[in-house]
């Protein structure tokens, strides 16, 4: 007997077997351009599309599938789909997408006759998506179809389990995490860069085949629900179209919906569930008020904030946006009329609300067979009518009843309490019992912890192996080890979100040690997904916060570990992660604060020590950050990173000696530490032995060539050394060239924008530098190592005057006067009467 299977094929396949039929070349062009196209809109981008990635199901009448989305690299078979862009580097994006979709249309093209009008049409359309200037081409896959002549249509998308980073902007806001996706689009936790603050956007799918159209009917909407104002609204804030898609924004919300409380806390009181019924029907009697409808209460659609309010969501503009109006919302809360095809009203809404009080009292949406007070009952009953002339005429009126009943009927909350009192009893008996036996029993103790922890006790071993090897990142290796382990944690346990902040900690680490974009990328893709997996952790709102306020979006990010604050008050890493945020603004006596509060609620930390002595060392604070450097070093005396500072320390006040034993002693403990190598190298330049730092730093170069410090470095040793000029400006250009790149990743570093600075300054173009300069200045206006860089730079740039004046305040704030006294780019200004007393030389007579 013969098995029937449906043959599966790659459009590579099919094009190199011969020629395509007409209408099955334009059949799968348009399948594999509404499928790709269905991937951008829920932000999913393919980065290595070629048509070996499109699978053809019967080729007489092709189902089109795309796979591969995410497979990263260069390959010999994908380099011709590959736009300019993505050839010189650039990251995945939806117009290098665009590319290699013209690629294949004119794949399909050259193995198909087309009638003449259509090939011209063809032509046009692949001409403009191979277009080598991203902007030029088309918008998105949806306009080449229309280009194309291929009818659009609408479609739905399904929730997508890939792990593609979703777009990062959309407009003026930068997308941190996506919460929801469906048939209507998706919502996301965005910030808002124009105004500086949290909120909820909703992108949305288009309605219809008419783009300006769908616009002009959701703003309408947008502008009713704007008149809304109630305190237990969420209502929208504003709506704008970019890309393609239009979003609507609102306050962001931290909470649960009614839903996720009644799963996570259990059903609430008949006394309870009246009074989020009251609350509910003031703010739903607002939307009536108004004119709109809501359509789609629900559970879901309800929320309960963390500071106790209960809010009305989503109204007008809903889940079911896309659908006809008359099916939507959800089916069971969906009154008998609508069902058969009638218009959603007030009647229908009051529905809706009956079926959600009876869920949330209990779990069921079928009044049959539930026990509740016959007084709830009979309010319910009405409410969720089979008749909608029946039911309340309004929600006011289904206020008043509920609170009629509230105060006709005999509170049941007393009996909750003693049942929750029964169950709290049983859990504390359960509890001493299982503490008796975690204090005999190590490895029932170690289980119970990774139960607790929400994750297998398997992955939980790894995680803490994973967390002991982060903790010590000075050590050489460990924080490589510390991501193996992390991940093989995640393999255990996919959904483990200690694990995948840990991740993301342990790659921002990698970053600040290698300088590599992936490891940036990395870390806040990982704590974007680790709030996605449980955003109530407070090391997952702390792993975000420290990510985002290191990527220089400082004020979501002290926002965040605020709130990670709230949620563990008593957390040193919180409160060292907020110290350094509070670095970073300048705001160094909160800084300091928070450190010494971490130091302390975790008094053997090493970290906290060392952290503080940092913000010590940039105020210049020689003597306190010496001190609690020691300390550091009392804790974990095999200390790469400790000995680094301390070197820095002694450094910063001349005692080269003890610098240069710091660096060593730091270099024997880690060989491959690129810092102390350099730090060494500096020493060897304030003892003027420019010869021995300068080949330091030349197998620096060799060892790190796109790393701009390194090459900065050379540039400098070989300023200094004066032996090849040209060779100095070669490698300050290719400094400047390096350090311009890492400029458009992070900023607002002010190390990268003066060094930067100083490096346009040595090359003498000010049109570069004096930007640089002024803006380093306004980001730290009182480090001392900027303030002296920036003075050489404008020596450099022949501004005497300036330079005067900021070496003047870098010597005040503490900078070294040896190296003032030793730098070969202040020998005129030493000679100058207007310069600092410690730095002036007697000037040589004529």
């Amino acid at each position: 007997m013969a098995e029937f299977a449906i043959s599966t094929t790659t459009l590579r396949s099919r094009l190199q077997s011969g020629k395509l039929p007409r209408a099955a070349a334009v059949a799968i062009a348009a399948e594999a351009g509404r499928a790709l196209a269905q991937a951008h809109a829920t932000g999913r981008i393919h980065g290595s599309l070629t048509s070996a990635n499109i699978l053809l199901q019967d080729s007489t009448a092709p189902r089109v599938t795309i796979e591969g989305f995410g497979r990263e690299g260069p390959t010999a078979e994908n380099a011709e789909y590959r736009a300019p862009e993505r050839i010189a580097g650039g990251p995945p994006t939806i117009a290098a997408d665009i590319y290699s979709f013209g690629r294949i249309l004119e794949q399909i093209r050259n193995t198909t006759t087309l009638d003449p009008a259509t090939d011209r049409l063809w032509d046009m359309a692949v001409h403009r998506c191979l277009d080598p200037i991203p902007d030029r081409r088309f918008s998105s896959v949806e306009s080449a179809l229309q280009a194309l002549g291929v009818e659009e249509r609408t479609f739905s998308v399904a929730t997508s389990t890939s792990t593609i980073e979703a777009p990062k902007r959309w407009g003026q806001f930068q997308l941190l995490q996506r919460l929801d996706a469906g048939g209507f689009g998706e919502v996301y936790r965005a910030w808002d860069l124009t105004l500086e603050r949290e909120v909820a956007l909703k992108l949305l799918l288009p309605r219809g085949l008419n783009p300006e159209e769908d616009f002009a009917a959701i703003v309408a909407e947008a502008r009713a629900m704007a008149r809304v104002s109630h305190p237990n609204i969420v209502s929208v804030h504003g709506v704008d179209q970019h890309d393609d898609r239009v979003g609507l924004w609102s306050d962001f919300i931290r909470g649960q919906t009614l839903a996720r409380w009644v799963e996570t806390e259990g059903l609430r009181s008949e006394k309870e569930t009246v009074e989020i019924g009251t609350t509910l029907c003031d703010a739903l009697s607002a939307v009536h008020h108004a004119g709109l409808l809501h359509r789609d209460i629900k559970p879901g659609n309800a929320m309960h904030a963390e500071d106790g309010r209960i809010l009305l969501m989503d109204f007008g503009l809903s889940h079911e946006l896309h659908q006809e109006p008359r099916w939507g919302g959800t089916l069971d809360y969906m009154a008998p009329e609508l069902l058969t095809g009638r218009s959603p009203s007030v009647q229908s809404d009051i529905y809706a609300m009956g079926v959600l009080l009876l869920f949330l009292c209990t779990g069921k949406h079928d009044t049959q067979q539930p026990a509740i007070s016959s007084a709830l009952r009979q309010v319910i009953d009405t409410a969720t009518n089979v008749d909608p002339q029946a039911r309340f005429s309004s929600a006011a009126k289904l206020r008043d009843a509920l609170a009629a009943a509230l105060a006709s009927s005999p509170s049941t909350a007393p009996a909750r309490k003693k049942s929750l009192r029964a169950r709290m009893a049983w859990v504390a008996a359960a509890l001493l019992v299982l503490g008796t036996l975690t204090l005999l029993i190590p490895q029932v103790r170690r289980a119970a912890q990774a139960r607790f922890a929400g994750t297998n006790r398997a992955a939980y071993e790894d995680y803490l192996a994973a967390e002991e090897a982060l903790l010590r990142y000075d050590k050489p290796g460990n924080t490589q080890k510390a991501i193996e382990l992390y991940k093989q944690t995640l393999d255990r346990s996919p959904n483990f979100a200690l694990a995948e902040a840990g991740l993301a900690r342990a790659d921002w680490r990698m970053y600040l040690d290698t300088s590599e974009k992936k490891w940036f990328d990395a870390a806040g893709q990982d704590a974007a997904s680790a709030a996605s997996m449980n955003s109530n952790l407070a090391p997952v709102q702390m792993t975000l916060g420290m990510v985002h306020v290191e990527q220089g979006n400082v004020g979501l990010g002290t926002q965040e570990l605020e709130q990670a604050r709230q949620l563990d008050p008593r957390s040193g890493d919180v409160r060292a992660a907020i110290g350094e945020a509070y670095r970073v603004q300048g705001r160094l006596a909160d800084a300091r604060n928070e450190l010494q509060t971490a130091m302390d609620l975790a008094p053997d930390n090493w970290r906290w020590p060392y952290l503080l002595a940092a913000l010590q060392i940039d105020s210049g604070d020689f003597k306190s950050a010496e001190a609690n450097l020691k300390i550091a070093l009392e804790r974990t005396p095999d200390n790469s990173r400790v000995l680094y500072n301390l070197g820095l320390v002694y450094r910063k006040q001349s005692r080269l000696e003890d610098a240069s034993k710091a660096y060593q002693d730091a270099l024997k403990l880690d060989s491959s530490y690129f810092q102390a190598a350099m730090a060494l190298a500096t020493v060897l330049t304030l003892q003027q032995r420019y010869d021995d730092a300068l080949e330091i730093y030349k197998r620096a170069v060799e060892m790190r060539p796109g790393d701009w410090r390194t090459w900065g470095n050379l540039a400098n040793a070989q300023e200094f050394t004066g032996h090849d000029p040209d060779e100095a400006v070669r490698d300050y250009r290719k400094a400047a060239e390096l350090a311009a790149a890492q400029l458009k990743i992070t900023p607002d570093d002010p190390f990268l924008v003066s060094r930067l600075g100083r490096f346009y300054s040595s090359l003498h173009d000010a049109a570069h530098a004096l930007p640089l300069l002024r803006k380093s200045l306004v980001l730290v206006p009182n480090d001392p190592d900027v303030v002296e860089r920036v003075a050489e730079a404008y020596e450099l740039l022949a501004d005497r005057e300036q330079a005067l004046k900021l070496v003047s305040k870098a010597l005040q704030l503490g900078f070294s006067v040896d190296y003032g006294k030793k730098t070969p780019i202040f020998k005129s200004l030493r000679k100058d009467p207007r310069a600092p007393l410690q730095l002036r030389e007697a000037a040589v007579s004529q």
